[in-house]
């Protein structure tokens, strides 16, 4: 589920994502606007960017049980660009530091930085021993959080826009 204040003019509006393999968009009122079609497996996860395509409106990220993560201009229902992010499921979408990056998580157990413009694959990071259940990013830094109970530091690379930091782990729990 991820929330667009951009759409339905500026009452916003949510994409839901399901197991027949769309995303749904909704406006805020629950009017249903328009399905998008494209991954091949259940849509795990999904992140607005605002102000990341050409004429400044909104655009999604969605990643899939298909191991595919999606760049999407969802106002018109376009699929903008298409990456075999993983060789298993995307479990984790977040719009990255840098301008046009994304992470994603997997079952694989790694955590992926992508160059949405180019298509490219900036930084791949193993380290957790189970699937990644969240990725977060702040700053010069991507959190992964892992059922293997924890959570990584990771640094972004400089290129993307972000200043870089150490890796480190730490474990979660009480």
């Amino acid at each position: 589920l991820a929330f667009d204040d951009k759409l339905d003019g500026a009452n916003g509006g949510y994409l839901s994502g399901a197991r027949d393999s769309t995303i749904n968009v909704w406006a805020r009122s629950g009017h249903f606007l328009r399905t998008l079609r494209s991954h091949k497996g259940l849509v795990n996860a999904m992140a607005v960017r605002q102000n990341e395509g050409k004429n400044g409106e909104s655009r999604v990220a969605s990643g899939s049980s298909d191991g595919c993560l999606r760049i999407w201009d969802h106002h018109s229902s376009r699929c903008v660009r298409t990456l075999q992010a993983h060789h298993q499921a995307v479990t984790s979408v977040v719009w990255g530091p840098g301008p046009s990056s994304v992470i994603t998580g997997s079952t694989d157990c790694s955590v992926k930085l992508w160059n949405t413009r180019t298509g490219q694959q900036v930084r791949s990071w193993d380290g957790h021993a189970g699937t990644v259940t969240q990725v977060l990013a702040d700053g010069g830094r991507a959190y992964s959080s892992s059922r293997d109970g924890t959570v990584r530091i990771w640094g972004v690379p400089a290129a993307t826009g972000a200043a870089g930091a150490a890796d480190a782990t730490a474990e979660s729990g009480p």
